[in-house]
């Protein structure tokens, strides 16, 4: 038997046909942009060293660090980090049991001092008073001397005797003179000693200032800042202060490169997804490991030159203490394209 077949008129697309058709470009298209990203990515990842240098950075700016010469324990504390001073605002307060025996030393030195001194005054003073009397008795042995010399009947003994006498009272006048003179000697010795340890101690108590710590400067509490209830050993920082109107970065910069960096070339500081221009003003004769601050295991990274960047007047610049990428184009065509596609995307 015959069955008739009606198709559709020949002029309307076949429905299924048409989705086939629509998926399989679906599927190009999908293919096509893998492809090309893998591509694009290749190109990118091994093409971009070529291109421009990027290395790591840290935003920073000048730190005062602030520390005492003592052992001290924080008993407050006032600020917080990122909290901003003046100089001559009290950050905290601290206790320190080094300082107070440094204190007592100089206390029980003054008090040696003092009844060394008493001890001169009285050897001083008992042989001023003797020095009249043997002065007399040295003349009085001097006066019996002669008249012994002008009689012709003494006996040898008696002269001898006399001049026994005689050499005994020169003795002792040399011997009150010396011990005031060296007295007097010894007591102004020991009371510039006295004076200087006066001044030590007063220079002490004046920077321990009872323990409250001031800033020298105004500024930024960077994020090293002692707690209440820790120790610190002498010279350890109780606080970091930062100058917010001075602010730069430190581009460490990768040892692997085509062009070595110069002063006056034009950088792009990366702070996620800004572009932030800047310029090269400083490259610093040392080398250091980025990141070496911190307590990281820094056994196979190698030290790097260090490039000083500033922003530009009108730049809004990064947080202090944040941690930035640095692209250095090596040509100008390149440096031209990326400032104005990070102008038309609005990255900066």
């Amino acid at each position: 038997m015959n069955v008739r077949i009606n198709r559709l008129d020949p002029n309307v697309p076949d429905p299924v046909e048409s989705r086939r058709r629509a998926a399989g470009q679906v599927v190009r298209i999908a293919y096509a942009v893998g492809i090309f990203g893998v591509l694009g990515f290749f190109v990118v990842y091994f093409g971009a060293p070529f291109v421009f240098l990027s290395g790591p950075g840290i935003v920073s700016s000048p730190r005062h660090v602030l520390s005492l010469p003592f052992t001290v324990q924080v008993s407050r504390m006032n600020v917080r980090p990122g909290s901003t001073v003046k100089a001559g605002d009290e950050i905290g307060q601290v206790y320190s049991p080094e300082q107070e025996t440094i204190v007592a030393t100089y206390m029980r030195a003054l008090s040696d001092i003092a009844g060394r001194s008493a001890e001169l005054r009285v050897k001083a003073r008992v042989a001023a008073e003797s020095l009249e009397a043997a002065r007399a008795y040295q003349r009085e042995t001097e006066t019996a001397l002669e008249r012994i010399a002008a009689m012709a009947s003494t006996t040898t003994t008696f002269r001898v005797q006399i001049l026994r006498e005689r050499a005994l009272a020169n003795k002792d006048v040399i011997s009150q003179q010396a011990e005031a003179e060296e007295a007097t000697k010894q007591l102004v010795s020991l009371d510039a000693f006295s004076k200087q340890i006066h001044e030590q101690l007063d220079e002490v108590k004046q920077n321990f200032r009872s323990g409250r710590v001031f800033a020298p400067v105004g500024g930024i509490i960077s994020t090293g800042l002692a707690q209440t209830g820790q120790s610190l050993v002498a010279g350890a920082p109780i606080a970091d202060i930062l100058n917010p109107n001075d602010v730069y970065v430190d581009w460490y910069i990768p040892n692997e490169r085509l062009i070595d960096p110069r002063i006056g070339n034009d950088v792009f500081v990366l702070f996620g997804h800004r572009r932030i221009p800047g310029k090269i003003t400083e490259i610093l004769p040392v080398s250091a490991v980025f990141g070496s601050s911190q307590q990281l295991t820094l056994r196979d990274r190698p030290a790097t030159q260090i490039a000083r960047i500033r922003f530009t007047s009108d730049a809004s610049t990064p947080a202090l203490n944040s941690t930035v990428c640095v692209h250095m184009h090596y040509s100008k065509i390149s440096t031209d394209i990326s400032r104005s596609l990070i102008k038309i995307c609005g990255l900066d």
